[in-house]
């Protein structure tokens, strides 16, 4: 890359990495793998016993893994992603059984949770005046390895190229080639809270902050590790306070983490749900459209997203009546997909749903980004996450897992749908409530005015 400015070789060695790390044909047809002559377990098993795993276990790594990733550097986390997916998929490949299926959702857990090293490393690495455009860097080789994934799917088992086993193949292969081309990555010297790069990680300001996380030999020698990591947590600290001592940003990141659990919760179980249809209406597996309907749910909500750079709205006046109206939206084609007959419509609720979601999400993205430091987005964005993650986990206790209710497919998807219809209420009453409180501040303001 000679001649290629130093932010964007790196911006472009790490999209690469993200291109290969989500080229997972195998994703769409996984439960259906699962449940086939490859592994013989019955629908009850992933729903009830294999997929809950990977929730818990994402959770509990999650907070784990952010403070890792700070502390060492990024890189070596993002190696660890790399290998995580590469046990994964060949525990998946060789396992046979139940516990070998939990084994595999832990390390997908690992995974997923050390992708936050994906997502902070290029702030440690550019400038900020760089920060929009690797934003969009890693945004898009996100959504074309996703979309490129479901085309080679859907090509491989629609032409009867591949089966179902033999897409995990592939899968590895990509998880191969992430793990060895991350070493190439170069390694980042600052990082946001542990390592900062004025070499001080206690600014004055905040040495009377948090006076119970410092005392006078850390203050002498901040630059010792217990210095460091008291510098760090008053930083970390101080930002969270920051964010979220707003109500707007309260309250968007409110519906992120809300959304995101309904979110994450209806993308685990869709495949079940899509093998219920199936055998409720007898057609076979060979008129399966997973992959086409990941790559147009991928291109469709980038599309969206994208989109919503042009909105021009007044999102302090509407934003609770728009995120009222797309949570009854999102509800509306999840219960609608909970009781239908025909895999076409399923399908369909199914883009319609990501479009939504990723439209929405997007703007939450933004109007919480707009209102907190530059240097806090990982550390908030990785806090809603949690949240969102430990409400997955909840729900996933109570209507899915051992010892919940454990609801059948469609049943599950009636509660998900009921879930987003309540998170709409709940905003729309929002919005009511700031009509009125509008309304009656205008009206005391016009009092004051009269003679």
């Amino acid at each position: 890359m000679i001649g290629v400015e130093p932010w964007l070789r790196v911006s472009l060695l790490l999209c690469l990495f993200g291109f290969l790390k989500e080229f997972r044909p195998s994703e769409p047809y996984v439960t259906h793998y699962l449940v086939g002559p490859w592994k013989n377990f019955t629908s009850d098993q992933v729903n009830q016993d294999i997929y809950p795993v990977g929730t818990y276990c994402y959770l509990s790594l999650l907070v784990v893994v952010f403070l890792v990733t700070d502390v060492l550097r990024y890189k070596l986390v993002i190696v660890l992603l790399g290998a995580a997916g590469v046990v994964t998929f060949c525990t998946l490949l060789l396992g046979e059984s139940l516990l070998a299926m939990q084994v595999v959702q832990f390390f997908y857990g690992l995974f997923s949770a050390a992708e936050v090293a994906y997502y902070t490393y290029i702030y440690a690495q550019v400038d900020r005046s760089h920060y929009q455009q690797v934003t969009s860097h890693t945004r898009t080789a996100y959504l074309l390895g996703r979309t490129v994934s479901g085309v080679v799917s859907q090509a491989a088992v629609s032409s009867g190229a591949l089966d179902y086993q033999q897409l995990i193949y592939l899968t590895l292969a990509g998880m191969v080639a992430a793990t060895l081309w991350s070493l190439v990555l170069p390694p980042v010297r600052h990082s946001l809270y542990f390592h900062r790069e004025d070499g001080g990680p206690v600014p004055e300001s905040l040495d009377n902050s948090v006076p119970e996380l410092l005392d006078g030999s850390a203050l002498t020698s901040k630059n010792s590790p217990r210095g460091r990591w008291a510098g760090a947590c008053s930083l970390l600290w101080r930002d969270f306070v920051a964010a979220f001592s707003q109500w707007y940003v309260l309250k968007w990141s409110l519906w992120w983490a809300l959304a995101m659990c309904g979110y994450l919760q209806g993308l685990n179980y869709v495949q079940l749900l899509w093998e219920v249809i199936l055998n409720d209406t007898g057609q076979s597996n060979s008129r399966l459209l997973n992959g086409a309907v990941e790559a147009a749910y991928t291109i469709i909500g980038a599309a969206a997203a994208l989109g919503c750079a042009w909105v021009r709205l007044d999102w302090r006046s509407v934003g609770e009546l728009v995120l009222g109206a797309c949570s009854l939206g999102i509800g509306s084609t999840l219960a609608v997909a909970a009781v239908c007959r025909a895999m076409w419509v399923a399908y369909l609720c199914h883009v319609l749903f990501g479009v939504l979601f990723n439209a929405m999400i997007t703007i939450a993205n933004a109007e919480v980004a707009k209102n907190i430091k530059e240097d806090s987005y990982g550390l908030i964005f990785g806090v809603n996450t949690f949240l969102a993650l430990a409400l997955q986990s909840v729900l996933t206790v109570v209507v899915a897992g051992k010892g919940g209710l454990e609801l059948p497919p469609r049943t599950q998807f009636v509660v998900y749908g009921s879930y987003f219809g309540a998170l709409g209420v709940v905003f729309l009453l929002m919005y009511v409530c700031t009509l009125c409180s509008k309304a009656r501040t205008a009206g005391v303001v016009l009092c004051d005015e009269e003679p």
